[in-house]
């Protein structure tokens, strides 16, 4: 049986992360609609970075409705201009942010083994990055920083 778009909800999403969303969202006069805060608590959900598609078949899983991929495209790019999410560029993947209670730009250690993407924030860093461009007179419009590797315990289990 299929749901109406009106009567899919969106999986739980904890309360913390939810008024963060919210707050988001009326800092950049923007509408947190269901539909986008469904997709957002998929990504919350998800243990690794995921892919569009994978959002899609998950939604589609929990609203037992097909979703167009455009759709899910525009929730996924509204969710990264107000904060919530990152892309991640080398896997073409998404993932929420993990300090979305302010801007700043993605740098990511992604394990090459596992999959995993741990957030790190680094203002000297940004502040490199940017002083450079600057001296090139290049204006950056985003900043991804995506250092592959292993993850500790990748690391530690190659090495037995």
């Amino acid at each position: 049986m299929t749901k109406s778009t009106a009567e899919a909800k969106p999986p739980k999403l904890g309360a913390k992360w939810r008024r963060l969303a919210e707050r988001r969202c009326a800092a950049a006069n923007a509408r947190l609609t269901p539909a986008r805060l469904g997709a957002y608590a998929e990504l919350l959900a998800s243990k690794r970075p995921v892919t569009a598609y994978e959002l899609i078949a998950r939604l589609e899983e929990s609203q037992q409705r097909k979703i167009a991929p455009l759709t899910v495209y525009r929730h996924l790019d509204f969710l990264i201009q107000v904060g919530l999410v990152h892309r991640l560029e080398s896997t073409q993947s998404y993932l929420p942010c993990d300090h979305p209670e302010h801007t700043h730009e993605s740098q990511y250690l992604l394990c090459s083994s596992c999959g995993a993407a741990d957030e790190v924030e680094s203002k000297p860093l940004e502040s490199l990055l940017n002083t450079i461009a600057d001296q090139r007179g290049f204006r950056a419009e985003n900043t991804v920083v995506e250092i592959k590797g292993l993850c500790k315990t990748c690391k530690s289990d190659d090495s037995d």
